[in-house]
Formats: C-alpha cells, structure tokens, sequence
C-alpha cells in the first residue's frame, strides 16, 4: 500500500499504539503484541508460534521470524525489548528509528544494548491521507453499512407512536428508547461483518454534547441525534454518517436551527475539491452559522454553538488527517473526509449532519448515499 525509502530503518510494535500503522504497513494485525521492522528494503514480522501461520499467508513481501527462529532464550521470550534487541542484532541494525507511540520500556532495553533510537516527529505514513482505489472500496463499504444502519434506525423512531399524553415514542406500546434502538443499530452492522462502539443515540439536551452516547426514553418534538461510525471487521477500515431527526411536530426555532445547518453542510459539500483549503471551508460555515444568529460560547459553563470541526479524515482509523478545521490544509485528490457540521443549544437539542466523501478531479462524491428527510 505504500512506498517507502530503502535507507529508512523502522521499528514498529503491533498489537498497541503502534497496530494501524502495523496494519497499513503490511497489512497483518494480531491482538497480542509483535514487532515489525522496515530495513534495507524488506520488511519484517517478528510474531509468535500462534500467529506463525497467518504472517506466513502475507508471502514473500514480508519475512516472518519467531522466538525460536531467533535462538530467543525463556528470558528474552518474555521482555518485548528483548525480542526487538533479538531481531535487530539478526538483522545487523545498530540504530532504528520508533514512533512517539512505542513503549519505553523497549526504548530502554535498545539503548541499554547501545542501539541508537531515534523517535519520529513526522507522520510515519504520510501517504496514508491519500487512499488508493482498493482502500476507498473498503471505505465505501463500511460507509454502507453505515447506511444500512442509519436507515434502520430512522425506520424505528418513524414507525414508532407518540403516547397519548403527548411527549414519549413509543413502540407496541411500551417506551421506545435509545438502547432499544442502538441495539438496532449494533444488529444490522454485524450482518453487515462491522462493529461499532459508541454509538450515539441522543435525545434533547443528552445532544448538546455531541459525544454523548444518549441513555433512556426518547421523546416527541425533540431533536434525535443519530451518528454511526461501523469498522469492517474485514478489512478494518471504517464509515461514519450523522442524521438528525424529529417525530412529531417541530417549532419555528427547530425548524430554523435544522435548515441553517443543512444548508451549511450544502455548501461545505459543494466547496470540497482539490486545492480548496479546509481551513477556509470550516471559517465559512462558522460564519455562516454567526451570520443566521447562532452563535459560539460559554453559556452557564456549557459549549453552546458550532463546538468542533467540520470534519476530518477516515480510514484505518475513525479520526484521522486530514482536518476540515482552523488547523486544515489543501485538499488533494483521493482524500476521504468527512462534513459534518453542527449546533448545540440547551433547551434547543443538537443538530449535526454528517457524510463521509472522496475528494475527486472535480469535487467530491458521497461514498453512500442517505436521505435528510428530518421531521418523521
């Protein structure tokens, strides 16, 4: 998946900190930790009799080692700095280079044994920002799944009844809530071979924290936050998509605080193109949303208004570069991001819209497709 300079002598630890870079380097992941180094050229596994054989499955692109293939004594087998000091005297390396991420306990170890380390500042894979067509694929299908969710979702809170005294969803006559339909959720994305932690279904004022995963009944005329965010188990790579939605009726503030950011999520999308500025993108929706009377601020000690970015970047991992905030840069062509502006108000709910899009020659395109149908 990527290209590398051959002069670039690389120690990485998988199955921690270090496990998407792992991934994305050779494609091999394992829930204990292992080691991997990148070295005149090759790249190497250093793994346990138990992950011996999957490792091997990755073919002559990776050379594969074990605890025995090394001479590793009992000892050695059971300090992971030993095992790195083990597979770099094999390889004939005298100095490596580490993530900011890797444990300091194998930094030590390194050194002890006059091994000079040096921790990157800079992105390990830059490349990573720019997916390639097998990666947007993967993408593409988690994003599905997201969708398949989604529309299960609102399909629950529409069909669901509004008790007599006005105010509770209801579903076969008991209370409808956000459990029930997060559980929902959680059914469709693992027949779809996803999983997704944290998934939010907030309700009201539970969505004036955007991270609030949302808990107990879910009411009429409120605003329902859905944002779902599945990784394939397959190829670990991840969708993410936001709908608001209302059963019942809607007052005139609702209403308004919905299509100011409907519309800001309308020209956020139209602005993404190779070589627009992220930057630019999210002053242009803060603006707007300063400029339709909704402003940004502490209010009572709470975030109230436009309290995060417009969005960021999916793949290996669910938030990742680049960003769609003060702190973006140029667009290029490939990058997958997200839009998802939104506005959060005590009394008022939460409302934030969000899709998941390629960057492509002429601007952007949706990686799968959902309604913004709002009032059910």
């Amino acid at each position: 998946m990527n290209k590398r300079s051959n002069s670039r002598s690389l120690l990485l630890v998988g199955g921690g900190a270090d496990r998407i870079n792992v991934r994305y380097a050779c494609g091999f992941d394992a829930p204990d930790p292992f080691l991997y180094v990148e070295a005149k050229g090759q790249k190497h596994l250093l793994v346990s009799m138990l992950e011996l054989g999957r490792a091997q499955q990755l073919g002559e692109a990776v050379q594969t080692h074990t605890h025995d293939s090394l001479g590793l004594k009992p000892k050695e087998r059971r300090s992971l700095g030993q095992q790195a000091l083990g597979l770099l005297k094999h390889l004939g390396l005298k100095r490596i280079q580490v993530s900011a991420d890797c444990p300091i306990g194998v930094v030590r170890e390194l050194e002890k044994a006059e091994i000079k380390v040096r921790v990157a500042k800079a992105p390990l894979y830059p490349e990573r920002l720019v997916k390639t067509d097998k990666e947007i694929e993967f993408l593409r299908a988690s994003q599905r799944a997201a969708v398949s969710a989604m529309k299960a979702a609102i399909g629950m809170i529409e069909a669901s009844d509004i008790s007599a005294e006005g105010h509770l969803l209801q579903q076969n006559g008991e209370v409808l809530t956000a459990e029930i339909v997060r559980h929902q959720i959680e059914r469709v994305l693992l027949d779809a071979d996803c999983i997704a932690e944290d998934i939010i279904v907030a309700c009201g004022d539970q969505a004036v924290d955007p991270h609030e995963r949302g808990y107990g009944p879910l009411y009429a005329h409120q605003f329902i936050v859905l944002d779902i965010f599945p990784c394939s188990k397959t190829s670990g790579y991840w969708g993410d998509i936001t709908r608001t939605v209302l059963r019942g009726g809607a007052d005139p503030m609702q209403t308004k605080l919905y299509k100011t950011v409907l519309k800001a999520q309308k020209e956020a999308l139209a602005s993404v193109k190779p070589g627009a500025n992220a930057k630019e993108i999210h002053q242009r929706i803060f603006d707007r949303f300063v400029a339709a009377g909704f402003v940004t601020g502490m209010k009572d000690g709470v975030p109230q208004g436009f309290i995060h970015s417009t969005g960021h970047g999916v793949g290996l991992e669910i938030h990742e570069g680049p960003s769609v905030s003060p702190a973006g840069t140029e667009l290029e062509v490939g990058q997958v991001i997200t839009i998802e502006p939104g506005l959060y108000y005590r009394g008022l709910g939460g409302v934030r819209i969000e899709d998941t899009v390629v960057v492509t020659e002429k601007g952007c395109s949706a990686l799968a497709r959902c309604s913004k149908e709002w009032r059910l």
